[in-house]
């Protein structure tokens, strides 16, 4: 009894939580604003003067596409808690969103319907200092899910940063902090079990440590995702 109770307990731990979304705010002030646009070809047609990146609008959930799942809640996170490596090869073919650390914003490449779309943001030392949200607007009853990754080139590894899985309901769309896919718990790992061979540490994902640091989407009919960054410097 007393080891199904343990297994049980780490089974919640481990789950992913609905995300704490945040109905009655009112985002105001200066920001810098892109919408993850879902299309069922590429960039052709796109009339939002560069500020969307376009991802196709089914990658999920069909023959021969990975699966994701439309939970019940708007948004459902995933916090790394420790250094959790992958190989190139298991991560599912998505749509790629790069953040590029660099002087000032700009939308370098918005076409991720060909797999992948970069991003500049502005990075001081090697943190991007703003606040950062996403809403899901658009059709109800559709979803997608978006994971983060640091790639460290010396190991050959990505570290997954976290995750939020969005789901398109009826009613008001809300609003959701996602800054902790901009930080990943880091070590170097033994080539063969992956296990940390050094102390782990949180970094922030434009570290020198990483050679890259992109969004993996899956999406399954979701059209519109805007993400929204607002400068600590301005508050």
């Amino acid at each position: 009894m007393r080891k199904a109770i343990l297994v049980l307990v780490l089974l919640i731990i481990a789950a992913p939580a609905a995300a704490q979304v945040m109905p009655d705010l009112k985002l105001s002030g200066p920001h810098f604003q892109f919408n993850i646009i879902g299309s069922p070809k590429g960039i052709s047609g796109d009339l939002s003067n560069g500020r969307a990146i376009m991802v196709p609008l089914k990658n999920a959930n069909g023959p021969d596409l990975p699966s994701i799942t439309c939970e019940a809640d708007n948004y459902v996170i995933g916090r790394d808690e420790e250094p959790t490596p992958y190989t190139a090869e298991q991560i599912p073919a998505g749509a790629r969103l790069h953040f590029q650390a660099g002087p000032a914003f700009a939308i370098l490449d918005r076409d991720a319907t060909d797999g992948d779309a970069t991003i500049q943001v502005p990075v001081v030392g090697d943190v991007m200092r703003y606040e950062i949200y996403l809403r899901v607007l658009g059709k109800p009853n559709t979803c997608m899910d978006i994971n983060a990754f640091a790639y460290d080139l010396q190991q050959n590894l990505y570290f997954w940063a976290g995750s939020v899985d969005v789901n398109r309901k009826t009613g008001k769309s809300t609003w959701v902090k996602v800054n902790y896919l901009f930080d990943v718990w880091f070590c170097q790992v033994d080539p063969v079990t992956h296990a940390c061979t050094t102390a782990a540490e949180e970094l922030s994902v434009f570290n020198n440590t990483f050679e890259d640091y992109f969004w993996n989407i899956l999406n399954d009919g979701t059209r519109n995702v805007q993400v929204r960054l607002y400068s600590w410097d301005a508050k």
